[in-house]
C-alpha cells in the first residue's frame, strides 16, 4: 500500500514528493548561485583577512594540541604520520562535518527575509548552503594539500577514494541537519546544543589522537561509527590503507536512505516553517 503524506491540505505520495523535491532543486539552482555569490562576496568584502578566516579556526584548534603534544604536556599514542599533519587533517575534516550539520538550520534562519516575502522553491536554500560549503571546502583542501606537501607525505592510490568518502559523509550530515531543522527552527535549543555536542563528540572520535590500544576510550571509540569515518578519510589523504572497507558499504545504504527521508521532511515541513515565520 502506497504511503501518502499531507502537504498544504493535499495528499501526495512519497514518490510524488521526492519528484517535486528534485524538480525544486533543479529549477531553483540559478537562484541559489545568485544568493551564494551575494553571501560569499559580502562576507569576505567586510573582512580584512578574507578567506583566511575559513581556515583560522582549524589551524588554531590543531595548534593547541600540537603544542600540548610537542611540549610533553600530554602523552599521545604515536601516529603513522607526523602529528601536526595528523591533527590538522583531522580538525579540517571535522570542521567540514560540523558545517554540513549546521548548514540547513543556518541557511533557513539566515534567509528569513526572503522566505517570508518571496515565493520560490525552498530547495534553493539547501543548494545555497551546499555552494557555500563547497567554497569553504576548496579553501580547506588547499590548506591540507599544502601541509601534505610540506611534510613530504607520499599519497597512495587510496587518495582516489577521498572525495567519494568525504562527499558521502557530507551528505549524511546534511541529511541529519535537514531532518532536525524543523524542530531546530522552532526551538533555538537545538542550534545551541549542536556545537556543544560536536565538541564533546570530537573527543571520543580519533580526530586529534589515534584509537588507544586498550582501556575505556578504546571501547568507546570502537562503538563510535565516526571513528571509522574520520580514520579512513584521513588515511586516503595521507597514503595509509583503508581499514574499514565493509563499513562504507553499510554506511552508503544508510546515507542514501537518510537523504530520501531528508528530502521528504524538507519538502513537507518548509510550508509550515514559512507560515510560522510569517506569523
Amino acid at each position: 500500500m502506497e504511503t501518502r503524506i499531507y502537504s498544504n491540505s493535499t495528499k501526495y505520495s512519497v514518490k510524488e514528493i521526492l519528484l517535486k523535491s528534485l524538480k525544486g532543486y533543479r529549477s531553483s539552482f540559478h537562484l541559489a548561485k545568485q544568493l551564494a555569490r551575494r553571501d560569499i562576496t559580502s562576507q569576505h568584502r567586510q573582512s580584512i583577512f578574507g578567506i583566511f578566516w575559513v581556515i583560522l579556526p582549524v589551524i588554531m584548534n590543531a595548534m593547541v594540541w600540537i603544542f600540548l603534544q610537542s611540549s610533553g604536556t600530554i602523552q599521545l599514542t604515536p601516529t603513522n604520520i607526523p602529528y601536526p599533519l595528523f591533527a590538522l587533517v583531522g580538525t579540517a575534516i571535522w570542521s567540514i562535518f560540523g558545517e554540513c550539520l549546521n548548514m540547513p538550520m543556518g541557511t533557513i534562519n539566515g534567509n528569513r527575509g526572503i522566505i517570508t516575502k518571496i515565493n520560490f522553491e525552498k530547495e534553493a536554500l539547501i543548494s545555497l548552503g551546499l555552494i557555500k560549503i563547497g567554497f569553504n571546502f576548496l579553501i580547506k583542501l588547499t590548506m591540507i594539500l599544502f601541509f601534505i606537501l610540506y611534510f613530504q607525505v607520499i599519497p597512495a592510490t587510496s587518495m582516489l577514494l577521498f572525495l567519494p568518502f568525504l562527499f558521502l559523509v557530507m551528505l549524511f550530515f546534511i541529511s541529519i541537519g535537514i531532518i532536525i531543522s524543523p524542530i531546530g527552527i522552532l526551538y533555538n535549543d537545538i542550534s545551541k546544543f549542536i556545537p556543544i555536542g560536536l565538541q564533546l563528540l570530537m573527543y571520543i572520535t580519533p580526530v586529534l589522537y589515534v584509537v588507544p590500544k586498550s582501556g575505556l576510550m578504546q571501547t568507546i571509540m570502537q562503538i563510535n561509527p565516526l571513528s571509522y569515518i574520520i580514520t579512513d578519510i584521513r588515511n586516503t589523504l595521507t597514503g595509509m590503507p583503508i581499514e574499514y572497507g565493509f563499513f562504507w558499504l553499510g554506511f552508503l545504504v544508510v546515507t542514501l536512505f537518510l537523504s530520501l527521508i531528508a528530502m521528504v521532511v524538507y519538502r513537507v515541513s518548509m510550508p509550515i516553517i514559512t507560515e510560522r515565520m510569517s506569523a
